[in-house]
């Protein structure tokens, strides 16, 4: 009987720790949840990021599309939007035509980057779906976002034409790409990141 008492006290451990970590999940889902259904639902401001006036950090890559470099001191002298994506992120793919769209509308006026979370071969693919015309850097080990400490996507920045991070949040739509060019409102409210969240994984798991 102790050898059965035992077995079943295991059990019933294990069942909790199972229990517990899908209730966890649940908080989590229920946070990121919050999160795009927040109080701004264009562009969520976080209180994560990259402070607003501090240089953005520098970086030199691949773009794949051109496969030329690009560094951030080749966007200075306009205003820039840098875009963090992944590909197992169904906001990012309902971002996708939005983007072309502030693209076509902000052509030779505003820089854009798109950085993809994933191998430069998924990145291509994501280019050539959704037909995306701007550069696009691959960032699979997620090197470039932990610099930008992005933890959710997608996560975007605004950048003056200094480099200075002039906003930065969630962006949800085309309202929301817009608003990283404009002037924060006085009183705007920002969101908090669930703890849980990491570098690479994105704001749909």
């Amino acid at each position: 009987m102790s050898g059965l008492w035992l077995i079943s006290y295991i059990a019933l451990w294990i069942l909790v720790a199972l229990l517990t970590m899908v209730v966890l999940g649940l908080v989590r889902q229920l946070g990121l949840i919050h999160l795009r259904l927040g109080p701004e639902e264009h562009l969520l401001t976080t209180r994560e990021g990259l402070e607003v006036g501090t240089p953005a950090p520098v970086f030199r890559e691949i773009d794949l599309l051109s496969e030329k470099d690009i560094a951030l001191d080749d966007l200075k002298g306009r205003p820039s939007v840098l875009v963090f994506v992944s590909p197992s992120c169904a906001p990012c793919t309902a971002l996708m035509p939005h983007l072309n769209t502030f693209q076509r509308s902000n052509d030779g006026k505003v820089n854009i980057l798109l950085f993809s979370q994933s191998e430069p071969q998924a990145s291509l693919e994501l280019a050539k779906t959704h037909q995306l015309k701007m550069p696009i850097i691959s960032d699979p080990e997620g090197a470039i976002s932990k610099a930008y400490q992005v933890r959710a996507t997608p996560f975007a920045y605004g950048l003056d034409e200094a480099g200075l991070v002039h906003r930065r949040g969630i962006a949800n739509d085309l309202q929301g790409l817009e608003a990283l060019l404009e002037e924060a409102p006085n009183s705007e409210p920002m969101v908090e990141l669930p703890k849980e969240e990491t570098t690479k994984t994105d704001s749909s798991k």
